[in-house]
């Protein structure tokens, strides 16, 4: 076997480590390296706090807006009191927790932002009564007639998360007796907890999370990285967190649903518009999606980890398809979204297109928007549109959404050096080079440049109007190219600010070598060519009981695998830049079982490229969303020696 890691490889968008430093700093690690938690630090951390009560003591807007309707809202209507129930069951009852949930909520946060303790007190009084009296969280009670749909595994995720923000908020409250904390903290360990880790650690017999669509995986996320914040257990904080990075930490038959960050984006398109995995489903799911994992990519943020910037802004990437799905065009007609053939996760139906129903009742894109552009100053256009359709959406009648996104999330507008164009990627495609970036906040147009250098100089070949999909093709001779991207705005003068330049040859190149005929050592060792053109030294470890044998050719090496563990594993990313790619290798099989690998590209068994023996000839496959989207072209052995000819 030969396989490869994944294409995203696990490195942020400018090239550091995925465990990112925290926020404005230069030496803090996060939480997934230092093994420490910070507090408050699930959705709002204490300089959040700070920095909304300064928004409203300074009367500016929208957040003055947003605390006076907090004021008026029901919810903090101090004669009201909690509904506790033993059991809730999504089937029947689930309403009454959404309705505490969101009430302690607005009362937290009505605390937090005035210091009155009488809001402090009723929120208290709500955990408080919730945590003595629940028992159970599931889809029906048992003996129930209610249809079973297996729903109790959302409940309990994104409920869960909700009350542990709740608890967050509120932890360092001293009216809140420490017993009384500790046995609400129980009670989420407890009752929530349990469903979120059987879901994530794989331990059910069906596998069921592999068959599920996104959100399924990221309620779970969700509730399990925001009960381990609350509840001071790293454990289940690193369960999510190395669940939604896809690392399997060296397990190598792991494998990752299809919330994972390689998977919950399906297919690339140019732009860096992300095809979400449920896009073709509809968007009340598509959306949900973006609500759920901006909530946890925020949670992670919080805790010095940088999750938004996971494989050159993926989850960016899925918003600006979603949102951009959504909206319509001056004319009022459905944008034609890009969209690459997928099938159900759970073996359903092909989907072609994207259902667009055009839903803005979510209040989901506030973290999103406000993260991108705000804090970090990148452009995020379609993402922006919606941003100002959805933010009358502030309640969550469905118990899906956190409560009053605009008034905890909304930040101000950045304010920094205009960022230039990052993320910059040219793909081959028929011989043109396709470019795609992420723009910079402020920009108003981008100048494309091409030049025969990394240094330049560059030449001018075209401009791209802000707030339109930020790539551009072009198709020159054939040779070694490089292009970068220049922001422009009209109303900042001086110098422009340029991407990092991007190279690539056309119609192609030798990309990889490996001899593998070293004969000695633990590595078969070869060379790439690296983005600045320079063939750099490759080792590929022999794994798994690989071992060296003779070769084709008299006297010569070639590595040997028992068709079982045996494999060579080559870098991470080796993928990432192609689309079109020819692979050569010789092989000599002697034994084809039906579980052999004579090459694997991808990050787990959901989403792949395989070459593998069937009915003793080849077959080439590849899926994006699991077992059921494999798409699959045999090859006999005629062709293949027709090929090889």
């Amino acid at each position: 076997m030969l396989p490869v890691v994944s294409g995203c490889g696990g490195r942020l968008a400018d090239g550091s480590s995925i465990h990112s430093e925290n926020p404005g700093t230069e030496s803090a690690k996060g939480a997934s390296e230092t093994g420490q938690l910070r507090h408050a630090g699930a959705l709002i951390s204490n300089a959040d706090i700070a920095r909304i009560r300064g928004h409203i003591a300074a009367g500016e807007r929208p957040w003055l807006d947003w605390w006076n309707r907090l004021g008026s809202e029901r919810a903090i209507d101090l004669s009201l009191g909690p509904n506790p129930q033993a059991g809730v069951y999504r089937a029947t009852n689930a309403g009454t927790m959404y309705w505490d949930i969101q009430r302690a909520w607005c009362l937290a946060l009505r605390w937090k932002l005035s210091g009155d303790t009488r809001y402090a007190d009723k929120a208290v009084e709500t955990l408080d009564a919730w945590s003595a009296t629940l028992t159970e969280v599931w889809t029906r009670p048992a003996g129930s007639g209610a249809p079973e749909d297996w729903t109790g595994w959302l409940l309990a995720g994104m409920q869960g998360h909700q009350w542990a923000q709740v608890g967050e908020l509120m932890r360092d409250y001293e009216g809140w007796a420490p017993q009384r904390l500790a046995r609400f903290q129980d009670m989420l360990v407890r009752v929530f907890a349990p469903h979120s880790v059987i879901w994530l650690n794989d331990v059910t017999e069906k596998w069921l999370h592999l068959e599920a669509h996104a959100n399924w995986d990221l309620a779970a996320l969700c509730g399990i990285m925001a009960i381990g914040i609350f509840c001071d257990r790293h454990d289940l904080y690193m369960l999510a967190y190395n669940y939604y990075t896809a690392n399997g930490r060296g397990e190598y038959r792991r494998m990752f649903g299809n919330g994972a960050s390689p998977h919950n984006v399906y297919f690339m398109h140019p732009g860096h518009l992300g095809q979400w995995q449920e896009s073709g489903r509809d968007q009340g799911h598509a959306t949900l999606g973006m609500s759920l994992c901006g909530a946890l990519l925020e949670m992670a943020w919080n805790q010095g980890d940088d999750l938004y910037g996971l494989h050159n802004n993926r989850f960016l990437a899925g918003a600006e398809y979603v949102a951009r799905s959504n909206l319509k065009d001056a004319q009022g007609n459905a944008y034609a979204m890009p969209f690459a053939v997928q099938r159900e996760p759970n073996g359903g139906a092909f989907w072609t297109r994207v259902n667009q129903s055009f839903l803005n009742y979510r209040g989901c894109w506030e973290p999103i928007y406000n993260h991108y552009v705000n804090r970090m100053g990148l452009a995020a256009p379609n993402v922006a549109r919606m941003l100002a359709l959805c933010e009358q959406n502030h309640w969550s009648g469905n118990g899906d959404d956190m409560v009053y996104p605009t008034l905890t999330h909304r930040r101000a507008a950045y304010a920094g050096p205009m960022k230039a164009p990052s993320g910059l990627s040219v793909i081959g495609v028929d011989g043109r080079a396709v470019l795609s970036w992420w723009g910079s906040a402020g920009a108003t147009s981008y100048k494309v440049q091409r030049g025969q250098a990394a240094p330049g100089p560059f030449m001018e070949i075209g401009e791209v109007p802000a707030g339109e999909a930020t790539t551009f093709t072009d198709a020159p001779r054939g040779g070694t190219w490089f292009y970068r991207v220049v922001a422009v705005a009209a109303d900042r003068p001086g110098a422009a600010p340029a991407s990092v330049a991007a190279r690539i040859a056309l119609p192609g190149e030798l990309r990889y070598a490996l001899a593998l005929n070293d004969g000695t050592g633990t590595a078969a060792s070869g060379w790439w060519v690296d983005d600045a053109g320079r063939r750099v030294r490759l080792d590929a470890p022999l794994m798994g009981g690989a071992t060296w044998a003779e070769g084709r050719v008299g006297g010569s090496k070639s590595v040997a695998f028992d068709g079982r563990m045996s494999h060579l594993q080559l870098p991470a990313g080796l993928f990432q830049d192609l689309s079109d790619f020819t692979i050569a290798v010789w092989v000599h099989a002697n034994v084809l079982r039906y579980d052999t690998c004579l090459l694997f590209v991808g990050q787990d068994g959901i989403a792949h490229m395989r070459l593998v023996p069937k009915g003793g000839n080849f077959r080439y496959s590849i899926c994006a969303s699991g077992y059921a989207d494999e798409r699959t072209d045999a090859l006999t052995a005629k062709e293949i020696a027709s090929l090889a000819a």
